[in-house]
């Protein structure tokens, strides 16, 4: 639905009161044309009428005035509509099958794992029936057993497939405030510990963290690292690992975002123990599932505190702000889109820099206060 919106030139006719020839001729200030959609008729195509509303105060108004007359003439007329006797599930099916070939295998996987899981006593609906009151109340009950997160998934997902089976529904749902994430990015002494733990004993896992913590590469792109990736001190990332809907892993030649192509120098090193010894052709020849449950077991057996495989990314991110390195280089040596994951990520700064400043801060205040 569209509107446009201008001040008036002319006139406009009523029905109430008699002037010139039995019309009453009233002079708004603003008149808004509004574009209210019909649904999509037997014919297949989506079917819309304009209403024009008026207002001496603001435009504003005048839309509402014509959202008003949109929503009377809908109530009093029977639409035809394609998709009305439609079902939420087979709409969530038809619009998953829409962008298969479009979106990455793990997105439709996850999908349909939300089409099969959640919002359950809404998918027998039809969806012409489907009110903001009963979306509200299956987020609600969803609330109980789910993070604000799984929650915006569930949401934004049914906002889709109804924004293309029953446009002229625009959902205000109220959802919980999101809950910053409580990172442990790891401090140097553990970087250094772990490292001294794997090089020896776990050359895959000892390689595919050296990639993470000091190239700030993902899993994926991990697993599907080739020695014809690596140009010398370059490590050009291109493609990932990814489970398909069935649960296989495949290669995809693309990574996770435009921003995740990039090229990644790392040290000599570094790039000397990445090579196979054996001549393979991959370089960590583990799934991303392998990576995190292995590198669990790692951290348990060399009796370092729990963190995540991918917080090994936030350590590197961390330790380039700390040495005064551009937001704009770090993000995009990390294939970061935006600069909202560094944001969180310095709020949650390591530990052993967090004290280091915290001590300098301290020490400041009391030469002052000794001076007085």
């Amino acid at each position: 639905m569209c509107c446009n919106a201008h001040q008036s030139q002319g006139y406009y006719s009523t029905s109430s009161g008699k002037n010139q020839g039995g019309i009453c001729m009233k002079k708004y200030k603003y008149e808004v044309s509004y574009r209210a959609s019909l649904g999509r008729g037997s014919d297949g195509k989506y079917h819309y009428k304009r209403f024009t509303g008026h207002s001496n105060t603001s435009e504003q108004k005048a839309l509402e005035d014509a959202k008003r007359q949109a929503e009377r003439w809908k109530a009093t007329h029977d639409i035809p509509n394609q998709d009305a006797g439609m079902r939420l599930s087979e709409a969530y099916k038809g619009y998953i099958s829409m962008k298969e070939h479009i979106l990455s295998p793990s997105t439709i996987r996850g999908y349909e794992q939300l089409r099969r899981n959640n919002l359950q006593k809404l998918m027998p609906m039809r969806i012409a029936d489907i009110t903001q009151q009963d979306v509200q109340r299956a987020i609600n009950e969803e609330a109980q057993t789910h993070s604000p997160k799984s929650l915006r998934n569930m949401h934004g997902l049914l906002a889709a497939v109804l924004k293309m089976y029953r446009p002229d529904l625009v959902l205000h749902t109220t959802l919980p405030l999101r809950m910053p994430p409580e990172l442990h990015i790891p401090d140097n002494s553990e970087i250094e510990q772990l490292l001294s733990y794997l090089k020896d004993t776990k050359p895959e896992l000892f390689k595919a963290v050296l990639l993470a913590a000091f190239g700030s590469l993902r899993r994926s792109e991990i697993a599907a690292l080739t020695s014809d990736d690596i140009d010398g001190s370059i490590v050009h990332v291109h493609k990932a690992m990814v489970p398909d809907k069935t649960h296989h892993y495949i290669i995809k030649e693309k990574t996770k975002s435009e921003a995740g192509v990039r090229d990644v120098t790392l040290p000599n090193e570094v790039i000397a123990y990445l090579f196979p010894a054996d001549g393979s052709h991959r370089i960590v020849c583990m799934t991303p599932h392998k990576i995190t449950k292995n590198f669990r077991i790692a951290l348990e057996r060399a009796e370092i505190p729990h963190f995540r495989f991918h917080d090994l990314r936030h350590y590197q991110a961390s330790i380039l702000h700390a040495l005064g390195v551009p937001d704009k280089y770090i993000m995009e040596r990390g294939g970061w889109k935006t600069d909202s994951t560094l944001k969180n990520i310095y709020q949650h700064t390591m530990s052993d820099k967090r004290k280091s400043v915290e001590d300098q801060i301290c020490n400041y205040f009391s030469d002052t206060f000794k001076e007085l």
